[in-house]
């Protein structure tokens, strides 16, 4: 799961109520106006309706009423673009416009109708400094949000419209970017990706990124050090070294367990795969008692007390790392994108392995014995 896509989609929420209070003082009383206003307080309506039936519903019926929902929301979306296309430069189609962005991606919804929406703001109305309003929104749309993120980098006249539109860009380049891919190819993703991130910092640095309360610059600098990080965590280069902190508080580095194997092993009390596997990881740390081999369990916890908590019920007999949760340095210079990430470091500080989810046990002892007899070796 792309860590910084969920947070940045959570933040969406909320800004669509500022934007529409703004514009009604200068909406257009006209016949397309008030057929949009019906249509918008029609489709709100129908929304809630099936908002709070999905709240009381079971389990099994809320897929049916997810449905609903969608399709209420498409055929929202097919009378509203046909409001827009009416008059495609003026005030009621960018309202439309907006309206459909926003709908469209807060449920999800893809098609023709949606790529009608992008095509008129991007021709007609990127110069709205407004539109910076639902730029996130576009990180839920596909292509054609890629696409109306494309023409607002390019085309907008607003320097915080721009800038997010070029961060948001090079935010979804960084996630695509396949790091097992050809080396060449990875380095062209990654400096095109850090390129429009650089620019997006430029322009607007200190505007903030939906209700987060950080910045552009906040968000585009750890991207772009998990870029840097993509070049160094390929099989057989050097582990990069972090620093965190044992649970008293204890600072360490990685390098301070040179000469032992580690298993690096970056998790969360609620990820249900990596509590699958504990029990495993116990019987691992047991029968290489007294070996060069250590595990290290990094936590993205928000709360160390939260980690703290769980190990009081849960034996976990190894070491744990806890700094800043998921603002930690072990997960950006990692590039964390999904739990369990998995390490396998050899004795002379080495990426051997690289998992993101559990391989399998078996695959996981074979590698750290092997790696353990050379390191045995080496020690003499």
């Amino acid at each position: 799961m792309r860590l910084l896509c969920a947070a940045l989609l959570s933040l969406a929420c909320g800004l669509w109520v500022a934007f529409a209070d703004d514009k009604k003082a200068n909406e257009p009383h006209n016949d397309r106006a008030a057929k949009l206003a019906e249509l918008k307080k029609k489709y709100e309506t129908t929304f809630n309706e099936l908002r709070e039936r999905f709240a009381k519903a079971e389990p099994a019926d809320r897929r049916g009423i997810q449905a609903e929902i969608r399709e209420e929301t498409l055929l929202m979306i097919s009378k509203a673009i046909k409001i827009a296309e009416e008059n495609p430069k003026d005030a009621v189609a960018f309202d439309a416009v907006a309206f459909i962005l926003e709908k469209g991606g807060m449920v999800g919804v893809d098609g023709p109708d949606i790529a009608k929406a992008v095509q008129i703001l991007g021709e007609h109305h990127v110069a709205n400094p407004k539109v910076k309003d639902f730029l996130l929104l576009a990180l839920n749309m596909g292509e054609a949000g890629e696409k109306l993120l494309k023409a607002v980098s390019e085309k907008a006249t607003d320097n915080e419209a721009k800038g997010m539109a070029l961060f948001l860009r090079g935010y979804l380049k960084a996630q695509n970017i396949n790091d097992d891919a050809n080396e060449a190819v990875v380095a062209a993703q990654v400096k095109e990706a850090t390129e429009l991130l650089e620019q997006a910092m430029k322009l607007a640095p200190t505007m903030k990124v939906g209700r987060s309360g950080q910045t552009i610059a906040d968000f585009a600098k750890r991207e772009i050090d998990s870029l840097t990080a993509i070049l160094s965590l390929g099989i057989g280069k050097p582990a990069p070294d972090v620093t965190s902190k044992l649970l008293d508080g204890k600072e360490v580095k990685l390098s301070d367990y040179k000469g032992k194997v580690v298993l690096l092993d970056i998790w969360a009390t609620w990820c249900g795969p990596c509590r699958a596997m504990i029990p495993h990881e116990r019987e691992l740390v047991k029968k290489l008692k007294d070996k060069p081999f250590v595990l290290i369990s990094v936590s993205a916890d928000d709360k160390k007390e939260t980690l703290e908590k769980f190990l009081e019920k849960e034996e976990m007999p190894w070491v744990h790392w806890w700094n800043d949760g998921p603002r930690s340095e072990v997960l950006t210079k990692y590039r964390v994108r999904a739990f369990p990430t998995l390490y396998i470091i050899d004795h002379n500080g080495i990426i051997k392995h690289k998992w993101i989810g559990n391989p399998g046990n078996d695959k996981i002892d074979a590698a750290i014995e092997e790696l353990v007899k050379v390191a045995e070796k080496a020690k003499g």
